[in-house]
């Protein structure tokens, strides 16, 4: 079978591109993953004979039309990565349309998928900051700025930065988060030594309990207490981060300020994303050796149980690699001289 011809652009439906929009704003998808995606399910729509694109919506495939649809795209003589990254593409379309409440699940199992018509998993090449990267944008984001620059801010850059690399987190769950999430928290009943975490609401309204380094209690500390002088005091709803006028972070100002930021630090703008930051954490996560279950609960790719034993395993891992992980490192070189000279402890 030959190939077919790409559908345009222009021709899909307003759902499609809602989702390519989603991915770019809430999911910090950089720009080529996004019209790689697009392309992909334009492709695959190609393939089914009873889908118009201007229609195309959940309800355009159930299974057995999904599947001859992929049976048709392998006969093609279409190349596995190509069809991987379909495969891949189509999952989160599914995805975004459970998470929209447009239907209860997809109309098969993607996770599967794969074995069923023998498909290898597609290589992952994120995109991610170097060691040397990331010791100049910390150093960076501890400067503050240009005393011109309306957008930089000392206490705050450092705090946000470490947060986004140190725990992981997506950019949404970082200007979503409030003051209040930040606590003491046992990780077992009977254990005294209630370490600090960050709870973090994550896709689908998941939360998770991430532990919090010494070093990053501390960038949130000097943060907080500037704030406080800035703003006033906060209530525990106030948001944990906010911008020089005092509201709440989007992803639009948190996207320009990160650009900003690096920038001024010498590294690349293109590839170093806020979701750059995150694929940070998981490759030094790896690097130190922290398993991947630990790692899949850190960065919420999986569900996490609120039972005890599961927020045990994840924080005690994490208490004692995030100790001494190369953003904690970092950050005390920075931080020792706050210390010294005002006596905040760690």
């Amino acid at each position: 079978m030959a190939h077919r011809e790409l559908r345009e652009h222009g021709e899909m439906s307003p759902l499609f591109h809602d989702w390519l929009e989603y991915l770019e704003l809430y999911e910090d998808k950089p720009s080529h993953t996004v019209r790689a995606y697009g392309q992909a399910v334009r492709r695959f729509v190609s393939f089914a004979d009873d889908v118009h694109p201007k229609h195309f919506n959940q309800d355009s495939f159930d299974r057995e039309t999904l599947m001859n649809a992929v049976a048709a795209m392998r006969s093609s003589g279409i190349k596995k990565s190509t069809l991987n990254q379909t495969l891949a593409a189509l999952k989160s379309f599914y995805g975004f349309c459970v998470d929209k409440r447009l239907m209860d699940q997809p109309p098969v199992d993607f996770s599967r998928i794969r074995k069923l018509t023998k498909i290898d998993p597609p290589p992952m090449n994120p995109n991610y900051y170097f060691p040397s990267e990331l010791e100049r944008l910390l150093t960076e984001a501890a400067k503050g700025g240009k005393p011109s620059c309306r957008v930089r801010w000392a206490a705050r850059d450092l705090a946000m930065c470490s947060f986004l690399v140190g725990l992981g987190l997506r950019s949404a769950e970082l200007f979503n988060a409030d003051v209040g999430w930040v606590g003491n928290e046992r990780l077992i009943e009977g254990d005294h030594s209630a370490p600090w975490m960050l709870r973090v609401k994550g896709k689908g309204g998941i939360v998770r309990r991430l532990p919090l380094s010494n070093e990053l209690l501390l960038a949130n500390e000097r943060w907080q207490a500037e704030r406080t002088e800035r703003f006033g005091p906060t209530q525990p709803d106030s948001p944990l981060f906010v911008t020089n006028d005092g509201a709440r972070f989007n992803y639009q100002r948190l996207r320009y300020w990160l650009r900003l930021l690096n920038k001024e630090a010498g590294v690349g703008v293109k590839d170093h994303t806020l979701h750059a930051l995150r694929h940070t954490t998981g490759v030094q996560l790896a690097a130190e050796g922290v398993p991947m279950n630990a790692i899949q609960r850190m960065l919420g790719h999986a569900n996490l149980s609120t039972t005890g034993i599961y927020t045990a395993i994840a924080g005690d891992e994490l208490v004692e690699y995030l100790g001494r992980s190369p953003v904690n490192e970092q950050l005390r070189k920075i931080l020792t001289p706050a210390i010294s000279s005002k006596g905040i402890r760690v």
